[in-house]
């Protein structure tokens, strides 16, 4: 009779679960564990199992020649179905708490010609306790806070540089000017001096006098 049990070694309980098949809930869900049955070969027995630490518990356990599931001293209510032509099982725990977390395999049997084969499918259900998700606020919302600090700090660097600069720019048009006005004082325009900047004389007529000195008579 072969048997091939994917991922799972029994004498230690250490099983290899895919990261499609962990499962995560929150307390008091209801969760609904699910196992496709092969093709294959014509399926007449199917059971679920929980995998603990020194034991294996058998959850529930159908035989679908029959169409009759057998009853389980597991002490937790499980649902499951157990009917002829089914393609696939499931089993779904009411009301989850953590001590539902641990490692689940459905196992089947198949009959392939004169021999018997069986096959397991094993996944991981983890119920989180609430804890996780309030450490998980608690980050977030400081991560929030201290984004928050930055950009205001940010802002507030940003305003004091620009009226600093305002204010210097302001200051020194006043100051540019006074410098402007007293350059015009000392150096002032002369209005006698041509477009090309050459200095134009200026002639004045005065009436000859006689030196001469007149005669007395």
């Amino acid at each position: 009779m072969p048997t091939r049990d994917y991922g799972l070694v029994l004498d230690s309980f250490e099983i290899a679960v895919p990261s499609n098949s962990h499962i995560v809930s929150e307390p008091g869900k209801n969760v609904t564990l699910t196992c496709q049955l092969p093709q294959k070969w014509p399926i007449h027995k199917v059971s679920w199992e929980k995998i603990q630490p020194h034991q294996i518990d058998l959850l529930t356990s159908c035989n679908l020649s029959q169409g009759k599931s057998y009853p389980s001293k597991y002490q937790r209510q499980i649902l499951s179905d157990c009917s002829q032509g089914m393609r696939s099982t499931f089993i779904i725990m009411p009301h989850v708490t953590a001590s539902d977390s641990g490692l689940y395999r459905c196992c089947f049997k198949a009959s392939a010609g004169d021999n018997e084969t069986s096959e397991t499918f094993a996944m991981r259900l983890t119920v989180t306790d609430g804890k996780t998700d309030n450490h998980y606020i608690v980050f977030v919302a400081g991560g929030a806070v201290v984004l928050l600090l930055f950009v205001i700090l940010t802002t507030a660097i940003v305003i004091s540089y620009n009226r600093r600069r305002r204010q210097k720019k302001l200051f020194k048009q006043p100051w540019d000017a006074l410098n402007k006005e007293a350059n015009d004082y000392r150096n002032p325009d002369s209005t006698n001096q041509s477009s090309d900047g050459a200095r134009e004389d200026i002639y004045v007529n005065y009436p000859a006098f006689s030196h001469r000195p007149k005669t007395r008579i």
